[in-house]
Parts: structure tokens; C-alpha cells; sequence
């Protein structure tokens, strides 16, 4: 009989559902991508509503976007329930020496007190009044929980690491990406309601806090699909090649914030700014890769990673430059939403395949680190 548990400690129920969160996450940035390329995010002014919400509705209702809207929060509460069950399973079953009951009884007490600061809302005023729809009182309780057991299972993973516990920084992440879909979903919910007062500009905010923690999930998935021995840089390469892996990353956020602002208002800065970053990236990317390909033993560990970076900043740059063209250098007056489905098509997907590029750089710089430690333990 086959051994269920590999031979990092990781069982083969928290890969799945780790790599269950990652999909999850995914189908959820597609789903905010189309909004924000059709404009559809106020459609229903509505928040929160329950998972089974559209099953309710006349489904006669004219606006696509409606449903695209309302699918997004559907997904978003899968993603939420999936990535629960992926820090409890992490938390319960890769080791440590808290308490689990304690552990469990922390996570589970951030989403009541979400749930508590979702109930705070009247949704029978919230059309005509979002702000005096709000029940200050129970929205702070429930905020007060839920801030307050985060700090708690926060410290317990910061006090794992610590004390160089196995998997430590898997736990780390998980919770990272657990309290990241939470915070998300409220920034969502704030985007709806705080729309009035302060215009597009939360939504920019959700849109790229939003590929952040996909960076967080799909890092929570590598670390529990490592393999248990993994093969170390060379000593040559150990002080420069991590710190390239997390200055790219760093590069590639910097270009996401333009990025979401270019797509959520279209800010001529932003697009100058988006442009030069995007030479950056692409010298980074290639810097990293004639690194990689020179690192020895950890090569073939390193090699998807290489190839990934080329093909995808490749396919991203190709498909820039074709959003830019169909949006900004018609010669027309610029409109924010997609009018055609070839217009809607390439911002989707250069949308997508950025989020793809900054989660496979923060993959890449992980494993590179990865191998830097198994360098400092080698013997």
C-alpha cells in the first residue's frame, strides 16, 4: 500500500486542496477581470448577498454583466471556503507544537468575525443611503474579532518560524493567503459601497490587491508540492540569484499598481510609467534566466521556470501592445469599456497572463530560495 504522506511531510489531501484554492482563485481574478473590461461593477449596488443569490432572481434580466458580477461573489465565497480548508489542513497536519484546538479555534474566529461585520449591513436602505445602511456597533465588533484572532495566529506562525519548525513557511503563507481572500472580499464590499465617496479608486485597490493573493495561494501550493530533497545553487551563484528573484517580483508589482490604474482610468502617467517598468520587467526576466541556466546542480530544479518566463513575458508583450493600439492609439476618444469581443478578448487576456507572469516570478524566486537554503545546509 502506497504511503499517503510524501516525503516533505506534506499529505497529499493539503496539496490538493491547496492546488484546489489556486484554481479557485484563478476562475475569481478572470470573473474581476471581465468586470472591470466591460465596466459592470456597479451593476448591483447590493452588498453582501448570499452565495445562492442569482437562483432567487428573474433570469430575464437584461444585463449580461449582472450575472458576471454576481458569479464573481459566488466564486469569491468558494475561494474563501477553499482556502479555510487549506490553512486548517496545513495548520492540522504538517506539524508544529501549538495547540491545535487553540489554532483552529483562532482561524475559525476571523471568518465569524467577518460574518458578524457582513450582517452589519441593512440592505433594504442600502440603495438609497449605503453609508446609514451600515450598523456602526456590530461592524466594529465584528472587524474587533476578526482583527483581533488574526494577530493571534498571526504571532503563533511568526513563533513557528522562529523556532525553524518543519513547514513553517508553508503555515505562514497559507495564513497570509487566508487573511489576504478575507481582506479582499471586504475591500469588494467597500469598492460597492464607498463608490459614491471616493470614485474608481478602491476598485484599482481590489484589482491589484486581488493578483496579490493569487501570488499567496499559488505560493502555498509550491511550497506543499516541494520535493523533499531539493538541490542547492553553487556557491557562485548563491549571493546574486535570490535577490535578482525577489527584484523582479518587486519590478513586477511595481508594474501591476500601473498596470490597474492604466485599466481603471487610463492616467497618461500611468501609461508612460507602465511602458518603462515593462522594459525593466522584460530585462529582468532575461537577467534571471542566463542566471538560472548557470546554476549548476539546481539547474534542471530551476529550468521550468526559465522557459516559463521567456514564453509568458513574450506572449505579454505581444498582447500589450494590442490592448494599448485598440484602446489609447485609435485616434478616437478613449472608452473605458470593451464595445467588441476582440477588444474584450485581448485586455482579458493581457490582463490574465500579467497575473500569470507575477505569480510564476513569485514562484520562481521561492524556488530559488529554496535552493539558497539547501546551499547554507549542504555539507
Amino acid at each position: 500500500m502506497m504511503n499517503s504522506i510524501p516525503d516533505n511531510g506534506v499529505s497529499k489531501a493539503v496539496r490538493l486542496v491547496c492546488w484546489l484554492g489556486v484554481s479557485l482563485v484563478f476562475a475569481l481574478l478572470i470573473l474581476g477581470t471581465l468586470i472591470t473590461t466591460y465596466r459592470v461593477g456597479m451593476v448591483d449596488p447590493i452588498w453582501p448577498t448570499e452565495p445562492w443569490f442569482l437562483l432567487s432572481q428573474d433570469w430575464k434580466e437584461p444585463s449580461p454583466g449582472y450575472f458576471i458580477e454576481h458569479i464573481h461573489r459566488v466564486a469569491g465565497y468558494l475561494s474563501g471556503f477553499a482556502i479555510l480548508g487549506m490553512v486548517i489542513l496545513t495548520w492540522n497536519t504538517t506539524g508544529g507544537t501549538f495547540r491545535k484546538g487553540m489554532t483552529n479555534a483562532g482561524l475559525i474566529a476571523v471568518s465569524v468575525g467577518v460574518a458578524i461585520a457582513m450582517t452589519s449591513v441593512d440592505r433594504s436602505k442600502a440603495a438609497g443611503d449605503p453609508i446609514g445602511a451600515v450598523n456602526q456597533k456590530v461592524l466594529g465588533i465584528g472587524l474587533g474579532i476578526a482583527l483581533a484572532s488574526a494577530l493571534v495566529s498571526l504571532a503563533r506562525a511568526i513563533t513557528s518560524i522562529k523556532k525553524n519548525e518543519p513547514n513553517a513557511g508553508l503555515r505562514m503563507l497559507a495564513l497570509m493567503a487566508y487573511l489576504g481572500v478575507i481582506l479582499q472580499g471586504l475591500l469588494g464590499g467597500l469598492r460597492v459601497y464607498l463608490n459614491a465617496l471616493v470614485g474608481p479608486e478602491l476598485a484599482t485597490v481590489h484589482g491589484a490587491s486581488g493578483q496579490l493573493v493569487f501570488c499567496l495561494v499559488f505560493g502555498t501550493a509550491l511550497l506543499a508540492s516541494s520535493p523533499a530533497i531539493i538541490p542547492a545553487l553553487e556557491s557562485k551563484d548563491l549571493r546574486l540569484l535570490p535577490k535578482i528573484g525577489w527584484m523582479l517580483f518587486c519590478v513586477l508589482v511595481v508594474q501591476l499598481v500601473w498596470a490597474v490604474i492604466v485599466r481603471h482610468g487610463g492616467a497618461r502617467w500611468a501609461q508612460r510609467m507602465h511602458l518603462i517598468t515593462a522594459f525593466i520587467a522584460f530585462g529582468g526576466v532575461a537577467w534571471i534566466s542566463l542566471k538560472m541556466t548557470q546554476s549548476g546542480r539546481a539547474r534542471s530544479y530551476l529550468k521550468p521556470y526559465t522557459i516559463l518566463l521567456g514564453a509568458i513575458v513574450f506572449a505579454q508583450v505581444v498582447l500589450g501592445v494590442e490592448a494599448w493600439m485598440g484602446k489609447f492609439g485609435t485616434g478616437r476618444p478613449v472608452i473605458q469599456e470593451a464595445t467588441t469581443f476582440g477588444q474584450a478578448t485581448v485586455r482579458t487576456l493581457h490582463a490574465m497572463v500579467g497575473a500569470i507572469l507575477l505569480v510564476v516570478s513569485f514562484g520562481a524566486a521561492i524556488r530559488i530560495q529554496q535552493a539558497k537554503c539547501a546551499e547554507v545546509q549542504a555539507p
